[in-house]
């Protein structure tokens, strides 16, 4: 995959979501979609080449978001991203420790 080498080329608005739990006015635990945060980010789906390395793994049909590795808050496993509507869990995050300027989070589609 190219490596972004420009900030310019984040041009697609992502927000993380994460899931709180809260007791409703019955005393029932109801889950609620809670807004971390929003950042750019830039997209990259997978290559023909890709999609065929990756037929049965845990990386089949997954979609990688590029972006700042300083955020608002802290990225987790559990936080799901949703981009045009579309849902996304995250599979895995990686971090750019060395030069600390992009965070590469790799997703799949949830329904």
């Amino acid at each position: 995959m190219k490596r972004l080498t420009n900030a310019g080329q984040m041009n697609q608005r992502v927000e993380f979501y994460k899931v709180e739990k809260s007791k409703d006015d019955w005393g029932d635990i109801t889950e609620q979609d809670v807004l971390v945060f929003s950042c750019w980010a830039n997209i990259r789906t997978q290559f023909l080449k890709e999609i065929q390395a990756t037929i049965g793994t845990v990386l089949e049909n997954t979609i990688t978001f590029i972006i700042r590795y300083q955020q608002a808050q802290p990225i987790t496993n559990d936080m799901t991203i949703v981009h045009n509507g579309m849902r996304y869990g995250i599979i895995q995050i990686n971090q750019d420790l060395q030069n600390k300027e992009f965070t590469t989070v790799i997703c799949k589609a949830v329904s």
